[in-house]
């Protein structure tokens, strides 16, 4: 008996064991479950993918299914999702995810499409039913944000986010923008005299690359910026490159350079900081690596990355991240453009993000998207909406100016 029950303990911790190793080395998991509150029931699917902490859900009650995503590092747990609140009226259908006790996405309404609560306001039901949950905070979703002025750069600090890079390029050189400097805003002098338009600059990674606009006609230096430890530094190429040069596309971190002159093509590392020649033949990239002409180099033929995700109607459409990514999509209304996004796992659940001016200059950083709106900087993220992030009056007046964002 003493050796059936020692037996029974050995297996039972085998079993512990067996448990353990499966939580810790799992990259996630597809569960189902159901969240009762007193008149609801609500069937939840959640779909984990712990290297990103990524949790995905559909949410279904009466019918109606809401499709969302968060990210937030829980320790691998399942089953976060622990409270919904509903609302209903002849309009909107509306659910607040609770997550751990924690609101990090607002109120989803759906009527025509998916809408959050503090992009609706003003439905007095609708805005009585918030108030009364305990646990939401209306500021969560407002700037409330000053803005105070660095380097002739108006920054609101208290918005910057952390870890987050933002480079502006100037007519003398570069801001270098984040919280995680001391003086938030380095002003990066890089040329004697004001170059309103530097076409021959990028970002790349973690640098800013232009070409050293100190010299005439030609140049056989390149400035690179390392926007995290503000380090700017030289490359020299062996050959004298024509200013009549245009930058074709970024592969792999890589800058590719074609001067239209000399008829030569240039692949410039920042990371191992070199500048070579690509070889006899002109590369051009689709997707894959071909072969251009001369007479295609010289008609500035750049890289054609972009895709066709079969979403008509819309001006610009972006694929972010994979499987359980998104995808954003920019559809013309006026003068501006309303930004939607949906999930890539389900791409029925479109839900309205914000409105923009102008969508040439889109960054997507992590699950932040910085855009630009007359002369300011904004970011959006799920957790607390649209905020400002810099004002730079330039931004609005000279749209050769970019602005760039990296993550460390």
């Amino acid at each position: 008996m003493r050796r059936l029950f020692f037996m029974l303990i050995v297996l039972f911790l085998f079993y512990l064991g067996i448990q353990f190793i499966f939580y810790w080395f799992s990259n996630g998991q597809d569960i189902s479950y159901r969240i009762k509150d007193e008149t609801n029931d609500f069937d939840v699917v959640e779909k984990s993918n712990f290297s990103n902490n990524n949790y995905y859900y559909e949410v279904t009650i009466n019918d109606i299914k809401f499709s969302f995503q968060i990210f937030k590092d829980f320790g691998k747990e399942n089953r976060v999702l622990t409270d919904i609140k509903y609302y209903e009226d002849d309009t909107y259908k509306c659910i607040l995810p609770i997550f751990d006790g924690e609101i990090l996405i607002d109120m989803i309404c759906k009527s025509d499409i998916y809408q959050y609560y503090h992009n609706i306001k003003g439905n007095n039901n609708l805005d009585e039913f918030v108030k009364n949950i305990e646990i939401y905070d209306a500021n969560q979703f407002k700037d409330n944000a000053t803005a105070h002025e660095i380097e002739n750069v108006s920054v609101y600090r208290d918005n910057l986010i952390d870890n987050h890079y933002v480079g502006i390029n100037n007519y003398k050189g570069i801001y270098n923008i984040s919280k995680n400097f001391n003086s938030v805003v380095y002003n990066i002098t890089l040329f004697k005299n004001d170059v309103y338009n530097q076409k021959l600059g990028t970002f790349v990674d973690r640098y800013y690359i232009v070409a050293d606009y100190n010299q005439q006609y030609e140049f056989n230096k390149i400035n690179i910026v390392d926007l995290v430890n503000l380090n700017a530094s030289t490359i020299t190429s062996d050959t004298a490159i024509s200013f009549d040069s245009y930058i074709q596309g970024i592969i792999g971190n890589k800058v590719y350079l074609y001067d239209k002159d000399n008829k030569i093509q240039y692949e410039i590392d920042p990371n191992n900081k070199s500048i070579v020649k690509t070889g006899t033949e002109i590369k051009y990239n689709d997707g894959q690596w071909k072969t251009m002409t001369v007479a295609e180099a010289n008609q500035e033929k750049k890289f054609a990355l972009d895709e066709n995700y079969g979403y008509e109607g819309y001006e610009r459409v972006d694929k972010v991240g994979e499987d359980t990514g998104f995808y954003y999509l920019y559809k013309k209304n006026g003068n501006s453009y309303d930004v939607y996004k949906t999930n890539i796992q389900d791409n029925d659940g479109m839900i309205y993000l914000f409105t923009t001016q102008s969508i040439d200059l889109i960054n997507y950083v992590n699950n932040y998207v910085y855009f630009i709106e007359d002369n300011k900087i904004k970011v959006y993220n799920d957790t607390f909406g649209v905020k400002n992030i810099i004002d730079y009056k330039e931004l609005e007046f000279n749209k050769n100016i970019i602005f760039y964002v990296y993550a460390n």
